[in-house]
């Protein structure tokens, strides 16, 4: 661009790009969001019993250039921690050793599987098929309630 005989270059800054875990102790949902677009996509399901969840996000982490994460977090109305948020605490600590690079953001998670359920029309939610489009979709909820708020 030229601006009376000075070149002027506009840099843009690194794009952010988020990848929202929906943590459950035998599957754990992802979504994906870059700020430039501003919309959470649903990405995968991890079965805890298949796969290591440490080793597929260091895979997604190096393949997807991840800037932020966001983690639902169990919030219940009374303030009371239950023994899920306290699992869930518990790997939000392990995730930021692991990866101390990387902004951890912890998002309500509040209602966000029966949200992610009516999205998929998910008939029979008790299949594994349904089990893992209804995390992924968490997750994506998960997100995009962050973006919303803060993006």
């Amino acid at each position: 661009m030229h601006f009376f005989g000075k070149s002027i270059y506009y840099v843009s800054p690194m794009p952010q790009n988020y990848l929202a875990i929906d943590y459950g102790e035998r599957r754990t949902g992802i979504a994906f969001a870059s700020d430039s677009v501003g919309i959470a996509f649903p990405r995968e399901t991890i079965d805890l019993k298949e796969k290591s969840l440490w080793v597929e996000l260091e895979r997604l982490v190096a393949e997807n250039k991840i800037t932020d994460f966001v983690l639902g977090m169990p919030v219940h109305p009374n303030n009371h921690p239950d023994s899920k948020q306290k699992t869930v605490e518990i790997f939000a600590k392990e995730l930021h050793e692991r990866f101390p690079q990387i902004e951890l953001h912890l998002q309500d998670e509040s209602y966000s599987t029966q949200e992610a359920t009516a999205m998929v029309g998910a008939k029979g939610a008790q299949s594994k098929k349904n089990k893992e489009k209804i995390d992924k979709a968490a997750a994506a909820v998960i997100l995009q309630r962050f973006l919303d708020a803060f993006i």
